[in-house]
């Protein structure tokens, strides 16, 4: 289950927003009982995609970033 903060992958394209699949970002928001979420994209520069804090995205969307700790 995705959980606020979690580090996130767009699955297919966001071709109303002009995301393309593998974009990573930021849950910011969780919708319900984990229904949608709302996630903070960045563009090449590192800025936030203003449209994308305006969507919803179903889980089924959306795939966690597995992170490592190197030690």
């Amino acid at each position: 289950m995705l959980k606020l903060l979690d580090i996130v992958t767009l699955k297919a394209d966001d071709p109303d927003i002009g995301i393309k699949a593998g974009t990573e970002g930021t849950i910011v928001d969780v919708h319900g009982n984990h229904e949608a979420y709302t996630v903070e994209f960045f563009d090449e520069e590192g800025n936030t995609i203003e449209e994308t804090l305006f969507k919803d995205y179903l889980p089924a969307q959306l795939q966690k970033v597995e992170t490592a700790l190197q030690l």
